[in-house]
C-alpha cells in the first residue's frame, strides 16, 4: 500500500502538535511506502517540485508547497487561508505522479482542493471532530463556524472514501449530525492517536521527591485552558506549598501567560519550559506526580496518551476521549466544568493514587503504541 500524505507540516519539527506527532509516527511505520507533500522550513529543500528528503534515518519522495519561517506567534493572516493558496497552486502538480493507492490528510483545506475524481482514494483523519473555527485563535473567525461547516467542510468530507476520527462515539455522532444528513455516523471510524513506544514508557528513576510536580503539554493557546490550570495550581498551593506546575510548549499566548503568572505571584511556582523534544517530554512526564490538561476541546489527545504510556496519574477536563483514557480513581480523574476549586481537589486526590496501580491500569493502552499503527491503518483502509 502506497500512501500520499499532504499537509502543511515539515514532518520533522514544525508546527508542533498532535498532527505532526501522528505523521512522525507514520514515517518509521510505513517507510518508503509514503510520499510526502508538505512545507519546508530550511533553505535547501526546493519548492514546487518532487525531490528526495532525508528525515531521521529514512529518505522520502518529498514535495514542498511553501517555504515557511517557524514562529509561535499568531500570524496576521490565518494559516488556514495561506494554506489554501499554496495547496490550490500545487495540488494538481502533486497528484500528477499518480503512483499511490491512498491520499491521507488531517487538513480540511487540503481535502477541499482535492479534485472529486480523487476523493474515492482519500482518507481524511480528524484529530478532533469539533468545528476548528469554533476554537479559532481569531475571535472574528468563530462567527464563521456555521458557514465553514455548510460550505467548506461537510460537502467535501461526505465525498471522502474514509473518515477517521480521534474521538469517542458521542462526538463522532455530533459531527455526523452537523453534516445535516450528508454523513452517517457509521462512516466516521474511531481511530485513536498513537504514541511512540520507543520513547514513551515508565521510568520511575526520574521522580523528584523535593516538590510535587504537575506537568502539562500543549500549545499555549486560550482553548488549552491555561488559566484554569494556573488558578488550580494556586488553589492547590494553599494545601501543598511545594506544588509546582510546568508548561511544555509554545504558542501565541506565551506573553499573556507570563503576565498572568506574575500577577498571581506565582513566578516561582509556574514555570514555562518552552518547546521540548519528544524524549525531553517523556522525561518530564516521568518526573511528574500528576499530568494535567484544562482543554476546552480535544480529540484523542496525543499528550494524554503519552502520559498514560508513562504511567502518570492524569487530571483532565471532560473533552472527547477523556473518559475512555482516564477512569476516576484508577489512573486519575476527569473533571466536569471549569471550577478551579474542583479541579484542584482532584489534583490533590491524584497525588494519593498508588503509582504502581496506575501503571498496571495504563497497560491496557499499549494497543495505542506506534508499533501497531501500520497494521491498524491497513486494516481500516483495505
Amino acid at each position: 500500500m502506497r500512501i500520499l500524505v499532504i499537509d502543511n507540516v515539515n514532518y520533522e519539527d514544525y508546527p508542533t502538535g498532535g498532527i505532526l506527532n501522528f505523521y512522525r509516527n507514520m514515517l518509521p511505520a510505513f517507510g518508503s511506502d509514503l510520499l510526502l507533500a508538505g512545507i519546508t522550513t530550511d533553505t535547501a529543500t526546493p519548492v514546487g517540485i518532487w525531490t528526495q528528503k532525508t528525515i531521521g534515518e529514512r529518505t522520502f519522495e518529498y514535495f514542498s508547497m511553501a517555504r515557511v519561517t517557524p514562529s509561535a506567534k499568531r500570524p496576521f493572516i490565518p494559516e488556514r487561508i495561506t494554506n489554501c493558496f499554496y495547496i490550490r497552486k500545487y495540488i494538481n502538480t502533486i497528484l500528477k505522479r499518480n503512483d499511490f493507492d491512498w491520499i491521507v490528510t488531517h487538513k480540511p483545506e487540503v481535502m477541499y482542493f482535492i479534485p472529486d475524481g480523487y476523493m474515492s482514494k482519500t482518507c481524511y483523519i480528524m484529530p478532533g471532530v469539533e468545528n476548528p473555527l469554533s476554537i479559532s485563535r481569531y475571535p472574528w473567525a468563530r462567527n464563521l463556524a456555521g458557514l465553514y461547516d455548510s460550505f467548506f467542510l461537510m460537502p467535501k468530507a461526505a465525498k471522502a472514501r474514509k473518515l477517521l476520527a480521534a474521538a469517542d462515539y458521542n462526538d463522532r455522532k455530533a459531527f455526523a449530525d452537523r453534516s445535516k444528513g450528508k454523513i452517517n455516523v457509521d462512516k466516521v471510524i474511531e481511530f485513536p492517536t498513537r504514541y511512540d513506544d520507543s520513547i514513551y514508557g515508565v521510568n520511575r528513576a526520574m521522580r523528584n521527591d523535593n516538590e510535587k510536580v504537575f506537568v502539562t503539554v500543549g500549545r499555549l493557546g486560550w482553548f488549552k485552558g491555561w488559566k484554569l490550570m494556573i488558578d488550580s495550581l494556586k488553589q492547590t498551593r494553599e494545601s501543598i506549598n511545594n506544588a509546582k506546575l510546568y508548561f511544555i510548549g509554545d504558542g501565541e499566548d506565551y506573553d499573556k501567560i507570563k503576565t498572568y503568572i506574575h500577577e498571581q505571584g506565582l513566578n516561582e511556582s509556574v514555570i514555562l519550559l518552552g518547546k521540548k523534544s519528544p524524549r525531553e517530554i517523556a522525561e518530564w512526564l516521568n518526573k511528574a506526580d500528576v499530568f494535567v490538561m484544562g482543554s476546552m476541546a480535544e480529540g484523542w489527545s496525543t499528550t494524554l496518551v503519552e502520559a498514560c504510556a508513562c504511567g502518570v496519574p492524569c487530571v483532565v477536563t471532560d473533552f472527547s476521549s477523556a473518559r475512555e483514557m482516564v477512569a476516576d480513581g484508577k489512573n486519575g480523574y476527569v473533571v466536569t466544568g471549569r471550577d478551579e476549586k474542583v479541579f484542584s481537589k482532584k489534583m490533590i486526590e491524584a497525588l494519593s493514587l498508588d503509582r504502581d496501580d496506575v501503571i498496571e491500569y495504563d497497560k491496557r493502552y499499549e494497543r495505542l503504541a506506534v508499533s501497531h499503527l501500520k497494521e491498524d491503518m491497513e486494516r481500516v483502509l483495505n
